[in-house]
């Protein structure tokens, strides 16, 4: 019978061991989710997958990164693009300066040119 008796207080040893108690079964409750807990986190997860880029979103991103890297290329030449404008333009004034010089001489040439012509037939004339 001491040999029972021993067997059921090991037996009882052992349960108690392994048996939950009310903190251990309270804390498994405040782990556990309920369902407006389920809920929120399955509202949280579908904003998260309408607003996650996905691979087809950023597959284009190395042309974008390419392209903004050619624009910032261009922008960055614009000082020297405004000075070579500045300089055609300085000469395309002397260009036009010159023209309207050399226009004048024209003039001037015909001018004289007709003088000439009508001395001339002046001349034959007599």
């Amino acid at each position: 019978m001491d040999e029972m008796l021993k067997r059921i207080f090991d037996e009882l040893a052992s349960l108690r061991k392994r048996m939950a108690t009310k903190d251990d079964i309270a804390s498994i409750e405040q782990r556990m989710a309920t369902k407006d807990d389920i809920a929120a986190m399955d509202k949280r997860i579908g904003h998260i997958e309408q607003t996650m880029a996905t691979k087809d979103d950023i597959a284009d991103l190395p042309l974008i990164k390419q392209a903004v890297f050619e624009i910032l290329e261009a922008v960055n030449e614009i000082p020297t693009i405004k000075q070579n404008l500045a300089d055609m333009s300085e000469k395309l004034e002397d260009v036009i300066a010159t023209q309207a010089r050399h226009e004048l001489a024209i003039q001037s040439l015909a001018v004289r040119s007709l003088v000439h012509e009508n001395e001339i037939r002046a001349l034959k004339a007599k």
